[in-house]
C-alpha cells in the first residue's frame, strides 16, 4: 500500500470519526442536555452561536456592539447573574463609553455608609384598607407578559421561578391558566379537573432515556388523555402520573379562599386590559361585558388585580397576532382562533370625568375578589393623564385604587405599531417625578403604592427609580433574558418564530423550554434575588437601612454629560 493510499485512509477514517462525533452530539443536544435553548431546538448548530457569541469581546474593537436592546453591560449582568454568578465585571466591562456613568445615573454616597448586616429591608404592604391586603416579599417583579405572546412552557417557568422567589408575578391581560400557579402542591383539589393515566405508560415512561424524548411521550400520552387539542391546557404530575388543568365549571366555593393562598400560590397580579380576555360574558348582542362570576374565580388564585388603561407602546391595547392565537390560547381568552387581537382603544368601564363612577367599578371589582387589593396601569405625557385620578382619591382616600402602575413610554412589546412606540408617554423618571409631584399636590401620595414598569434591567436604575417615587419595579425583557432570550426580534410570530421556544406557540420551537425547564427556573430565581440584593446594596451605599427609604435627595444631577 502506497503512501497515497495510506494517508486516504487516514483522511477517511478521520472523517468517519469526526461524522460519528458530529452524530453523537447532534443526539447530545437534541435529546439529552437539559441546559441550553437554542442547541435543544437546533442541535450542534446552536452551539456556533456561543462560540461566536465568547469570541465577540475580542473582536468588538472591529465591529460595533448592539445596544438597540440595551448596553452590552447590562445585558451581560443579567446572563452573568442568572447564571448564578457574582456579577462583578473585570476591568475591561466598565463603561468607558459613559453612556452609564454620565452623571445622569448617579447617586449621593454616604459618609457613613451601612454594613449588610445592618440592613433591614421594608417591602410594600398594599391595600392596607382592604381585608386581604397584597404583602411583598420582593422590591423586583415579574411585569406583564400574557400567555399566548409568552408560550406556556415559558410562563410556566417564569411563574415558578418568581413563586420561589416569592417575587409578585403579574399576568398580563391574555387569561389565567395552570401555568400561572405551577407549585401548587396536587391534591386533588376540587378546583382542579385531570385525567388519570394507566399505570402501563408510567412504566414505559420510566425506560426513556432522555428529557426531550420523555417529554414528546408526554404529549403524546396527552393527545390520548386530554380533550382533542387541549394539551395545551394542562400541566403534568409526574407523581400522580395524571393531567390536570383549572376547572373553571366547578362552583366558586370550590377555588381557594384568601386565607388558603399559601407561597404555593406565588404572588399573583392579575391583570385586566380592555379586551376583557379570560374574563367574557356572552351577550346576545355580540358586545363584550366582565363576567363578574368568572372573574371571581379566576381572582381567588390572585393577590390583587391590575386594570390596564394604557401600556407604553401599545395605547390601542393589547395586541396578539393570529398566528399565536391558537385554539387552546382562544379558548383561555374567550375568543375565536386564528384571529388577530387587537384590543379596544379604551378601557370600557373608565371614562375620563367620570371617575366617581370607575371608582365605583373598581370598588365593586375588589369586592367580588374577596377584598383585596386594586390598582391601574396608565402612561404619562403630562399631569393630564393622572390628575382626575388624584382628585378623585382626594375626595375620599378609602375608595379607589390601591396602587397605580406607571408604564415608561419606551415599554414595549413585539407587536407594537413603532409610531406609537416612539410618540407617546415619557420615560420611566420624569414619568415617576409627574406622577409623584400631581399625588403630593392633592395630598394623597401615602393612601396608594407606585409601581415602575419599563427598562429598569439592573439594579442601579431600579434603585433610581425608587429613589424617584416607586415602591416596586416591574420588568418583563430583562425577565426573558434571564430565561433565555436572544433578542432574535421575532416575538410577534409575524415574520418568524421565536428560536428559542419561548415567545411563540409553535409546539416544535416550544421543545426546547419544556427541555431546559429546571434550568431556566433557576436563572429566573437567580435574576430575580441579584436584582433584590443589588437595589439593597445600593441603599446601603447611600446610608439608608432599606431602599423604601431613598427619596430624591439621594440622586444626583449633572448639568451634563462627563
Amino acid at each position: 500500500m502506497d503512501v497515497l493510499s495510506i494517508i486516504g485512509m487516514i483522511l477517511l477514517i478521520v472523517l468517519a470519526l469526526a461524522i460519528i462525533g458530529v452524530g453523537i452530539l447532534f443526539i447530545y443536544d437534541k435529546f439529552f442536555q437539559k441546559k441550553n435553548l437554542v442547541m435543544a431546538n437546533f442541535p450542534v448548530i446552536g452551539r456556533f452561536r456561543y462560540v461566536a457569541h465568547e469570541l465577540r469581546p475580542f473582536f468588538r474593537q472591529y465591529f460595533g456592539d448592539d445596544d438597540s436592546f440595551s448596553p452590552r453591560i447590562i445585558i451581560d449582568w443579567i446572563i452573568h447573574v442568572a447564571s448564578g454568578k457574582n456579577g462583578y465585571f473585570s476591568f475591561d466591562k466598565f463603561d468607558s463609553t459613559r453612556e452609564l456613568h454620565d452623571g445622569h445615573h448617579q447617586m449621593i454616597h454616604s459618609a457613613n455608609p451601612l454594613n449588610k448586616d445592618e440592613m433591614k429591608p421594608v417591602f410594600p404592604l398594599v391595600g392596607k384598607n382592604r381585608k386581604n391586603p397584597f404583602q411583598f416579599h420582593s422590591y423586583f417583579y415579574r411585569s406583564a407578559m400574557s400567555l399566548g405572546a409568552i408560550g406556556f412552557e415559558a410562563t410556566q417557568a417564569m411563574a415558578a421561578a418568581a413563586c420561589d422567589a416569592k417575587a409578585p408575578f403579574n399576568t398580563g391581560e391574555g387569561g389565567l391558566s395552570v401555568h400561572h400557579i405551577p407549585r401548587v402542591k396536587f391534591n386533588y383539589q376540587k378546583f382542579f379537573k385531570y385525567h388519570k393515566v394507566p399505570k402501563i405508560w408510567k412504566i414505559m415512561y420510566k425506560t426513556i432515556p432522555s428529557a426531550r424524548l420523555k417529554n414528546n411521550f408526554i404529549d403524546f400520552l396527552g393527545s390520548m388523555y386530554c380533550e382533542k387539542n387541549k394539551r395545551d391546557l394542562y400541566l403534568f404530575n409526574k407523581k400522580e402520573f395524571l393531567f390536570y388543568a383549572i376547572n373553571w365549571n366547578a362552583p366558586l366555593k370550590d377555588f381557594p379562599k384568601p386565607k388558603e393562598l399559601d407561597d404555593s400560590f406565588g404572588h399573583l397580579i392579575f391583570q385586566v386590559g380592555s379586551g376583557l380576555y379570560g374574563l367574557r360574558k356572552k351577550t346576545k348582542d355580540g358586545s363584550q361585558e366582565l363576567d363578574f362570576d368568572r372573574f371571581a374565580k379566576v381572582a381567588s388564585f390572585c393577590r390583587g388585580i391590575e386594570i390596564k388603561l394604557a401600556q407604553g407602546a401599545k395605547q390601542t391595547g393589547g395586541i396578539l397576532k393570529g398566528v399565536k392565537n391558537t385554539p387552546t390560547v382562544a379558548e383561555l381568552r374567550g375568543v375565536h382562533p386564528g384571529v388577530d387581537l387587537v384590543s379596544p382603544n379604551r378601557f370600557q368601564y373608565y371614562q375620563k370625568g367620570k371617575e366617581k363612577e370607575f371608582f365605583d367599578f373598581i370598588e365593586h371589582l375588589s369586592s367580588q375578589a374577596g377584598d383585596k387589593p386594586i390598582g391601574i396601569k396608565i402612561v404619562i405625557s403630562d399631569e393630564s393623564n393622572i390628575e382626575p385620578i388624584a382628585k378623585e382619591i382626594a375626595k375620599n382616600p378609602k375608595r379607589g385604587p390601591n396602587w397605580i402602575t406607571i408604564d415608561g413610554g419606551d415599554g414595549g412589546s413585539g407587536t407594537a405599531p413603532i409610531s406609537l412606540g416612539i410618540l407617546f408617554g415619557k420615560p420611566i423618571f420624569p414619568a415617576l417625578k409627574i406622577a409623584n409631584e400631581v399625588l403630593k399636590k392633592y395630598k394623597v401620595r401615602d393612601q396608594l403604592h407606585v409601581f415602575a414598569s419599563s427598562k429598569l434591567y439592573s439594579p442601579h436604575s431600579s434603585a433610581r427609580a425608587l429613589a424617584l417615587g416607586a415602591d416596586a419595579i416591574g420588568n418583563a425583557r430583562s425577565i426573558m433574558i434571564a430565561g433565555g432570550c436572544i433578542r432574535a426580534g421575532l416575538c410577534s410570530g409575524e415574520n418568524g418564530t421565536c428560536p428559542v421556544g419561548l415567545a411563540t406557540m409553535e409546539k416544535k420551537s416550544r421543545k426546547a423550554y419544556a427541555q431546559t425547564m429546571n434550568k431556566k427556573i433557576d436563572q429566573i430565581k437567580n435574576y430575580i434575588t441579584a436584582h433584590n440584593k443589588g437595589v439593597i446594596e445600593v441603599a446601603s451605599i447611600v446610608g439608608v437601612d432599606s431602599p423604601h427609604k431613598l427619596n430624591s435627595t439621594h440622586v444626583g444631577e449633572l448639568s451634563q454629560k462627563i
